[in-house]
């Protein structure tokens, strides 16, 4: 289920190459597999088991490492492909005054080259899950409430411990069971959106209070003069609750536009 599983399979099935299933399958957070005696995973995996590496040359990407036996058979490289509207998104965010931060188990040189291309000013770089829980409690010190996003297995702690945990719907069952809030899609412009109608949501809460003890307080004071009647306690009572509801509708609308 995670993604960088996904796209080797992809990749040897577009191949042709046959998949067998293991006997034996340990999954190590953070780390890899170590299926059938056959390590999968980054330089920390192979390092625990003392295999040693060879020299690798540098890559932009992530890497994959084999072993078996204790002997290194290679790596796998894949690049990730950034979406079409990802940086157009961290400008929506930055532009409504927040901050976003990127936080990933990929090489610092990697995560540095695509939060140059995103426009992120800052990253955390090579993390594994518990690490990713620090940054965010770090961030929560620094600039207040954080909501995470993400869609991978290893988010899942995270998903659970940010103060809003927004899983992708695309992404894996473990990380949506761990979320506050799942979009229903795959396309980045749901965060921001989901933002918009969330303050939309709290300023017409604030509306719909304010307008009620006013009508309330203003009805209340007209009783105490003499100058109410039955028909505007009514009023102040049923009539300001539908008209708050009226208010509320508008949410609706504009997540319909």
């Amino acid at each position: 289920t995670h993604p960088i599983a996904s796209s080797i399979r992809a990749a040897a099935q577009a191949r042709g190459w046959p998949l067998e299933l293991p006997q034996s399958v340990q999954e190590l957070a953070g780390h890899g597999i170590l299926a059938d005696g056959v390590l999968c995973g980054n330089e920390t995996l192979l390092q625990e088991y003392g295999v040693p590496l060879p020299e690798l040359p540098d890559f932009s990407g992530t890497q994959v490492l084999l072993a078996r036996e204790g002997r290194y058979l290679g790596r796998i490289l894949i690049s990730d492909t950034v979406k079409d509207n990802a940086a157009q998104t961290i400008a929506r965010l930055k532009a409504r005054g927040l901050v976003p931060v990127m936080l990933t188990g990929d090489r610092p040189e990697s995560a540095a080259a695509l939060a140059q291309e995103l426009g992120i000013d800052q990253f955390r770089a090579k993390l594994l899950p518990q690490d990713k829980l620090a940054a965010v409690e770090e961030l929560r010190r620094t600039y207040g409430p954080v909501l995470f996003v993400g869609d991978g297995i290893n988010d899942a702690p995270v998903l659970a411990g940010a103060d809003v945990g927004a899983a992708m719907g695309s992404g894996a069952d473990a990380a949506i069971e761990a979320a506050d809030a799942v979009y229903m899609t795959a396309d980045l412009d749901a965060i921001p959106q989901s933002l918009s109608i969330s303050r939309q949501a709290v300023r017409i809460a604030r509306e719909n209070v304010v307008f009620a003890l006013a009508v309330k307080l203003l009805i209340l004071a007209l009783g105490f003069v003499g100058l109410s009647n039955m028909w505007l306690a009514v009023l102040a009572d049923t009539g300001v609750a539908m008209l708050c509801i009226l208010n509320s509708v508008r949410i609706l609308w504009n997540k319909v536009r």
